[in-house]
């Protein structure tokens, strides 16, 4: 009985290994049908199809422009310690306490001396808290459709930054809005 499977085992690995294996194939050529799909090409992006690129190369040199001005640059940036969160010091303190504290503590990321943190408000909606990272005050909120873009060594913030993928002309609430951080709260730019 030993010997009839020692005589097996060499003819299934010869069978196995055949010249006409599949090896080196991608996955679609040897499925038709998912190669088929593959195929096919459905996907339209705004930036492609030549549609709205004006009025996103608007956005984006306004954007650009704002981010780059010295106008706008902070000299220093605040490193110390960062204070505990002031819960008195705005109405939604409070109830985003975990959140906005947890922000707090990772230290400033915005204008110098503030720590922004974004909470997700529902669907295509984002609502950004400022905080003072010396004193813990919540001093401004704002909301977005599609997030926002800052730096610490600036004090513009802008809402819905320019995007390729989408279609500003359909898309109400969506447009890039620049905005500079003055006094604690938030003015719009031209």
């Amino acid at each position: 009985m030993k010997t009839s499977y020692l005589f097996i085992l060499p003819l299934l690995g010869i069978f196995s290994c055949q010249s006409g294996s599949d090896e080196g194939k991608t996955i679609a050529s040897t499925h038709p049908k998912l190669e088929e799909q593959l195929a096919k090409d459905s996907l339209t992006i705004p930036a492609e199809s030549g549609k709205d690129t004006a009025l996103y190369s608007r956005y984006r040199i306004t954007q650009d422009e704002y981010q780059n001005n010295t106008q706008y640059a902070v000299g220093e940036i605040y490193s110390g310690k960062t204070a505990v969160l002031d819960v008195a010091s705005h109405k939604d303190a409070a109830q985003f306490k975990t959140e906005l504290q947890a922000g707090l503590a990772k230290g400033v990321n915005f204008a110098g001396k503030y720590a922004v943190v974004s909470i997700n408000c529902g669907t295509n909606c984002h609502t950004h808290y400022v905080m003072d990272a010396q004193s813990g005050k919540v001093l401004d909120k704002i909301q977005s459709t599609y997030g926002a873009a800052f730096t610490k060594n600036s004090r513009v913030f802008t809402i819905n930054p320019t995007d390729y993928a989408i279609d500003y002309t359909k898309c109400t609430g969506c447009q890039p809005e620049t905005l500079v951080f003055e006094n604690g709260k938030f003015v719009k730019l031209p």
